[in-house]
């Protein structure tokens, strides 16, 4: 049975016995959970218009309420982690948005972070978009498709008479009053007739299919229509949406396939930029986990760059995450760049993290043909010892 909404987490938590009241507890546990989903001005409460007396104010409201010093010699149980968590978030929205140069680079990493949200929710869109398109189309070929064979053909005459004379029979104990001494021959459809209704049910069906593929083409056209606007007003997002949903309701038009890949392509472009922008502000802070997931999406919007396949794994390992995954990246960042000395060192890094020392030492002694004079990486190759 699932939790109700805003409950998830209650359970055996808020039952713990702490020395906090209820509502605390509450409030720990529900802000605990969306933490991560809270940007910095939501967390504290306050507007973007605010000023920097505003952000203090507020902060210094959430540290009486979940700085675990405040709670001195109380028993906290499991919520102090979680309110050190909070605590540790609300001092990182302060000190960033107290500062005018950190405030505004922050506030171009939410606008990143919006930009490319809404292109994935307008992309992701176009799949529901394009079931909806075809249940429409199959509706409106069956409201113009003609009866169907068994309420339009009549059923052959000898049937209907070997229908008759059974259901005589078993009304009268199985015999007609005068009927002939011999039975008679069974009734039997003439041999044209099976052969013929099949056909005529064949061509009901290529006809509906033919309606089908009609109304098909006729709503492709139409978000072709959508897409053609949208790419002269500069939307290749809105484009790409529009023409994969017009590719799905005719996949065999080789103009538009044509249209959807060079609109896609576009839309890359700006998903790769918005993403990079977030990739790069969470780097340079430290958020290990989410400059993960932002360079594996610039990855998949640039499925040819080097540079971001190499900086999504060195992420992932600094963010303890799949190793496997970051191996795939350090290879395809060589595999892309096989003279990028750093791509070679991350995926060095990624095989030693994960323990895989023949292969840390392949990659560095790459990495040293390519910078023979780099001291480091001889330092790295001794650090990581002789083979075994």
């Amino acid at each position: 049975m699932s939790a109700a909404p805003g409950t998830e987490g209650v359970g055996s938590k808020s039952e713990e016995h702490v020395d906090l009241d209820p509502h605390l507890r509450q409030t720990v546990i529900e802000l605990h959970a969306k933490l991560d989903s809270l940007d910095y001005y939501a967390l504290l409460g306050v507007e973007p218009t605010a000023d920097r007396k505003a952000f203090k104010r507020a902060y210094f409201e959430l540290a009486a309420k979940f700085h675990p010093d405040k709670h001195f010699r109380k028993n906290l149980g499991s919520f102090k982690v979680k309110m050190e968590a909070i605590f540790a978030r609300a001092t990182l929205a302060h000190d960033t948005l107290v500062d005018a140069g950190k405030r505004a680079e922050y506030d171009s990493y939410v606008q990143a972070q919006r930009r490319s949200r809404s292109i994935e929710d307008l992309l992701s869109d176009a799949i529901a978009e394009v079931r909806r398109a075809q249940e429409t189309a199959e509706l409106q070929a069956r409201s113009t498709a003609p009866p169907t064979l068994a309420a339009r053909a009549p059923m052959p005459e000898v049937d209907l008479a070997a229908r008759r004379d059974a259901l005589a029979r078993r009304l009268r104990g199985g015999r007609f009053a005068g009927a002939p001494s011999s039975p008679a021959p069974p009734a039997t459809l003439p041999k044209q007739a099976a052969p013929s209704s099949q056909a005529a049910m064949d061509d009901l069906r290529r006809r509906y299919e033919e309606r089908v593929v009609q109304a098909k083409a006729l709503q492709a056209r139409t978000y072709t229509e959508k897409a053609t606007s949208a790419i002269a007003a500069g939307d290749f997002v809105a484009a790409a949406s529009s023409l994969r949903i017009a590719s799905s309701l005719a996949p065999a038009d080789v103009e538009i396939a044509r249209m959807a890949k060079e609109a896609q392509a576009k839309a890359d472009v700006l998903l790769g930029q918005t993403y990079t922008q977030q990739a790069e502000y969470e780097e340079r802070n430290g958020h290990w986990a989410d400059a993960a997931r932002s360079w594996t999406r610039v990855c998949r919007a640039r499925a040819s760059d080097a540079r971001a396949h190499e900086h999504a794994a060195n992420a992932i390992v600094k963010a303890a995450g799949d190793l496997h995954e970051a191996a795939r990246l350090g290879r395809r960042a060589c595999e892309l760049d096989p003279t990028n000395v750093t791509a070679r060192l991350t995926l060095a890094n990624v095989y030693s993290t994960a323990g895989l020392e023949l292969n840390a030492r392949r990659e560095l002694d790459a990495a040293a043909r390519l910078a023979p004079s780099d001291d480091s990486i001889q330092e790295m190759i001794r650090k990581l010892g002789q083979p075994g």
